[in-house]
């Protein structure tokens, strides 16, 4: 999640990256759902009207873009710490023995993580996945624009085909995992292993999506949101709005709570999917635009301002530790939802699931908003009341 934060710490992708973690855990929970009938997006077509309700909101916001959102964040995090480490003046460059060390360092801690939390609670893992967009990430720092634009168009038929799979969803016949737990770790590693060898076929939307984040992260915008306010807003504004439009008939198979024809599935699966990275792109630049505007707010004049920046700290150091609540918010939700485990996911619909995500997040946002202020406190006592020996030796070097 942030195995590849740049050296500097931009606050407002840090808070962009807090937020999404939202959509991070509603995606997991939906993963839980099973025991039934399953259609399109892996729903069960049992649901309430609530359910469909839910099921259209997520469609539109989480479906297809919640990862790709870590993907762009993995994306413009690996270009910024390069970019910080760089030593060769030369744009296009190929990367130095210690920026492939660096970032097969972070990558193998990903993979090793996401390993351990595949067999253990889910084999939809994003960790592995992400440890190996941020390999395939490093030489697309040093590339070209028109390397940049060929790899785009190399994986757009890969979209397409991954598209139509989750149109047609439960409707292609999965199988439910299995509810002894022992047998359940063998079935979710063997399943996450052939994720892996599939990955880059099989999630190509991640790769678009990372090579937007390098493009992001080249333009410097998400390093300075506030200067460049107007293109941001035309950017998210455009690419939100084509990203909703693309998950429409999504949203409107789904609302229909019943296995779509085949045409149907296909349809609204590929334009889904091919729309994914373009509304994780939108996501991101409004919501590098709000947290400004958060930031704005909190250094205005009023009793309100010291509680718009409390929120801005606190989403940015949910942003710095996403690593750790992404695996808590899964393990809580294995707990309660896994056939292996409480079993929910086989008796709730999406409305409960949803519902449990979303308290999740609250539970973990409203932990940062308390204990922020704690630990920059405690950072300032230890670090400010006496300087560090670096600063003695430089300060004692220039006198």
């Amino acid at each position: 999640m942030n195995g590849a934060g740049s050296s500097r710490r931009d606050v407002a992708v840090d808070a962009v990256r807090g937020t999404a973690l939202l959509g991070s855990s509603v995606a997991t929970a939906l993963l839980w759902l099973g025991g039934r009938q399953l259609g399109t997006g892996f729903r069960p077509v049992d649901g309430t009207r609530v359910d469909r309700a839910v099921d259209v909101v997520t469609a539109v916001l989480v479906d297809n873009r919640a990862l790709p959102v870590f993907a762009l964040l993995l994306g413009y995090g690996v270009a910024r710490r390069m970019r910080h480490r760089r030593r060769d003046t030369r744009p296009h460059a190929a990367p130095d023995e210690a920026e492939w060390g660096d970032a097969l360092r972070r990558a193998g801690l990903l993979l090793g993580l996401g390993a351990l939390h595949a067999a253990l609670v889910l084999e939809s893992d994003v960790l592995g996945t992400l440890a190996v967009m941020l390999v395939v990430a490093v030489p697309l720092v040093r590339a070209r624009t028109r390397t940049h634009v060929l790899v785009v168009l190399l994986v757009v038929p890969a979209l397409l085909v991954n598209g139509a799979v989750d149109g047609l969803g439960g409707a292609a016949g999965f199988p439910d995992p299995p509810q002894d737990y022992l047998l359940s770790v063998v079935d979710r590693v063997g399943t996450w292993l052939l994720a892996l060898v599939l990955l880059l076929p099989g999630q190509s939307g991640l790769v678009v999506a990372l090579v937007v984040g390098i493009r992001l992260a080249r333009s410097g915008w998400g390093s300075d949101p506030a200067a460049h306010r107007r293109a941001l807003l035309l950017l998210g504004g455009l690419a939100g709005a084509l990203g909703v439009a693309g998950s429409l008939p999504y949203a409107r198979v789904l609302g229909a709570g019943r296995v779509p024809g085949v045409v149907d599935g296909l349809v609204a699966g590929v334009l889904d999917s091919v729309s994914g990275p373009v509304g994780a792109l939108g996501a991101v630049c409004l919501g590098l635009l709000a947290t400004t505007a958060i930031g704005r707010a909190g250094t205005g004049t009023g009793s309100g301002t010291g509680a718009w920046s409390r929120v801005l700290a606190a989403l940015a150091l949910l942003g710095r530790v996403s690593l750790a609540v992404y695996l808590a918010h899964s393990l809580v939700l294995g707990l309660v939802l896994a056939p292996w485990a409480g079993g929910a996911g086989e008796r709730w619909g999406s409305a409960y699931a949803t519902g449990l995500a979303l308290a999740l997040w609250l539970l973990t946002f409203v932990a940062a908003l308390v204990l922020g202020p704690r630990m920059r406190s405690g950072r300032a006592r230890c670090g400010g009341s006496q300087p560090s020996e670096r600063h003695r030796r430089e300060r004692s070097s220039r006198t």
